[in-house]
């Protein structure tokens, strides 16, 4: 099993298919994959492995 912000997950596929199937929005999210923060250009190329960290953080605006 990976883990998704701590959360156990069962998935195979690429970190931006995870991302979709767990509806966040692509152009509001930073993702880190094993403690590094992972470039957007390469999130249809890296697939997700047993035991991976992925943690994505959300930006909300708010005043």
């Amino acid at each position: 099993m990976a883990y998704l912000n701590d959360e156990k997950v069962s998935f195979k596929g690429t970190i931006s298919e995870l991302l979709k199937r767990e509806g966040y929005d692509r152009e509001k999210v930073v993702v880190l994959l094993n403690g590094n923060i992972l470039k957007r250009e390469l999130w249809d190329e890296v697939y997700l492995k047993e035991e991976d960290y992925l943690e994505v953080v959300s930006f909300v605006g708010g005043g």
